[in-house]
C-alpha cells in the first residue's frame, strides 16, 4: 500500500486508519488468490487488521417490541405488517404500558445489556398519548443508565427533538 501523501494526485483519496491509501490497483492474480483462499484464513486476516484499530469489546443490547403487529405498510420482509398477519400468525398487540417496558429494561440491564431498543409497528408515530408514553419509556431507560434506542417509523422534527430530550441515543428507521 502506498501512503496517502504519496498517493496519485486524486483529490478524493480514501485512506485507511493507518494513513495508507486504500488500493485500487489490484491485479487479476491477486484477486484470484483472495477468491481461492480458505474462508477462515480471510476471516483471520480481516480480524487481525480490525483488532489493530478496534478493541475487542462488544455491546450487549436487548430489543423489545413495544407495539406488535398491525403496521399498515406492506414491507414483504417484515412480520409486523398487517398484510402478512395470516401468513405469520403474529397477533396485533397494543402499545405496552411504561412500567411493563421499564421492568423488561431492568431485566435486560441485570442480564448485562447496556442498550435497550424498543420497536413499534407503526408507519409513523402520531403525537398524543401513545407518543407521550414512548417518551416516558425512553426517559426511564435512560435514567437507568442504559442507552435507549427506538424504531417508530417516520417522525417529524419536533418528535425527534422530544425523543432526544428524553434521552434517546439512537434511532433506527427501516
Amino acid at each position: 500500500m502506498t501512503s496517502c501523501s504519496a498517493h496519485r494526485s486524486s483529490k478524493n483519496k480514501i485512506c485507511a486508519a493507518d494513513g495508507k491509501a486504500i488500493r485500487y490497483d489490484w491485479t487479476i492474480p491477486e484477486v484470484e488468490s483472495l477468491l481461492q483462499a480458505p474462508l477462515m484464513d480471510l476471516v483471520y486476516q480481516a480480524q487481525t487488521i480490525h483488532r489493530q484499530y478496534q478493541d475487542d469489546s462488544i455491546q450487549l443490547a436487548s430489543l423489545l417490541s413495544i407495539k406488535t403487529g398491525g403496521c399498515p405498510e406492506n414491507c414483504a420482509y417484515c412480520p409486523q405488517s398487517a398484510h402478512y398477519a395470516k401468513t405469520t400468525g403474529l397477533a396485533k398487540e397494543p402499545l405496552m404500558q411504561v412500567n411493563d417496558v421499564l421492568a423488561k429494561a431492568k431485566m435486560a440491564k441485570d442480564a448485562g445489556a447496556s442498550r435497550f431498543c424498543m420497536g413499534a409497528a407503526w408507519r409513523e408515530v402520531k403525537d398524543g398519548e401513545e407518543f407521550d408514553r414512548v417518551c416516558e419509556m425512553v426517559k426511564g431507560v435512560s435514567d437507568m443508565g442504559m442507552e435507549a434506542c427506538v424504531t417508530l417509523g417516520m417522525l417529524n422534527e419536533s418528535q425527534a427533538q422530544r425523543l432526544a430530550d428524553a434521552g434517546l441515543t439512537a434511532y433506527n428507521h427501516n
